[in-house]
């Protein structure tokens, strides 16, 4: 019933008691096939969000994984509470768990795109104190798990390859959600707009002249270039130092290329064309982004829980424990992951 939404009446709560806390922090990736979409998110929030010595959670539904990180001396119960979700629960990485690791939770506001990943993905591997990497694109976070006190040497990695890094508390799911929220930086519309018309002018004049090699048309592709490549240029440098031939780095030789023989316009338009496209794919991903944060804030706080001595009476849906009946009358949102006892979803 994860995909219910109507109503039903009396779900006992599907939740396994909070695990012992230690004072050591670490992270534990877990793959769940089953989790693609945000009313799985949801459900694992629940389950887990409540749970003593869990710190944060953090959802890569893209790759379908889950990185808790805790401070629990046995992780067997958060395993225990997944696959009481109907989900089956691959614990990846098995380095995590040690104590001698921490975790850190950067938030990256230039990585959006698989392109990104990879740099990083790239740069990161080639670190021994780095045991285990977790991208969210959506909500633009990298989880790193590293040996303790290397905090600082992932930092300045990151810096390295041109990714702006800021290190992040996530003390619940509700503070990733927020953080998710948050839009793309100011792409600097009118310098693209700017070189769009400087690209549209060198290839009309171009064509009414009947060559590319004219200075206005030159002039005219420079300034495209200029006002719409040098984000794509700096990226490809970065990756090209890095041995990472990715898009950024083959669009500046493509570009540099057809400079290079002379096709002024070509190079323009491609650069502008090349430079919109990433506009685009940004503003899809902010698209997502606030669409999923929607669907969590839709998600009801209370639950209203049967008493002892049979009344009913609203509890917060965080406090909610195993084995509690929960009653969702007709026309309201379900609070809870849970079986149905009485009732009908229909």
């Amino acid at each position: 019933m994860r995909d219910a939404a109507c109503c039903a009446p009396e779900l006992p709560i599907n939740r396994n008691s909070a695990p012992t806390p230690t004072t050591a922090s670490a992270a534990l990736i877990i793959r769940i096939e089953a989790m693609d979409c945000p009313t799985e998110e949801g459900l694992l929030r629940k389950a887990l969000g409540a749970m003593e010595g869990i710190e944060s959670l953090d959802f890569n539904l893209m790759q379908r994984r889950l990185t808790v990180h805790h401070r629990l001396s046995d992780t067997a119960p958060v395993l225990a509470a997944i696959t009481a979700l109907d989900m089956i629960p691959v614990v990846e990485g098995a380095a995590a768990h040690e104590s001698s690791n921490t975790a850190s939770v950067f938030r990256i506001d230039n990585m959006d795109c698989p392109t990104e990943e990879a740099l990083i993905r790239t740069r990161l591997s080639a670190m021994p104190e780095v045991v285990a990497i977790d991208f969210n694109l959506i909500r633009r976070t990298l989880s790193v798990t590293h040996a303790a006190g290397q905090r600082d040497a992932v930092a300045m990695a990151l810096h390295d390859i041109g990714m702006q890094a800021v290190l992040t508390s996530l003390v619940d799911g509700n503070a990733s959600t927020v953080n998710a929220a948050e839009s793309t930086p100011n792409k600097k519309g009118w310098a693209l707009g700017f070189a769009a018309i400087a690209a549209i002018g060198s290839e009309a004049i171009a064509w009414t002249l009947g060559t590319d090699k004219s200075w206005p048309v030159i002039a005219l592709a420079l300034i495209a270039i200029c006002f719409s490549g040098t984000s794509t240029y700096r990226k490809g440098w970065i990756a090209l130092k890095n041995f990472n031939l990715n898009i950024n780095a083959l669009m500046a030789i493509a570009v540099t290329g057809a400079v290079a023989i002379g096709q002024w316009p070509e190079a323009a338009m491609v650069m502008v064309l090349f430079a919109l496209a990433e506009v685009i794919e940004a503003m899809s991903l902010d698209r997502a982004r606030n669409a999923i944060r929607g669907l969590m804030e839709m998600t009801p706080e209370k639950a209203t829980v049967q008493q002892a001595d049979g009344s009913w009476k609203p509890l917060e849906a965080s406090a909610a424990v195993v084995n509690m009946i929960v009653r969702v009358v007709p026309g309201e949102r379900i609070p809870l992951d849970g079986k149905l006892t009485v009732g009908s979803l229909r």
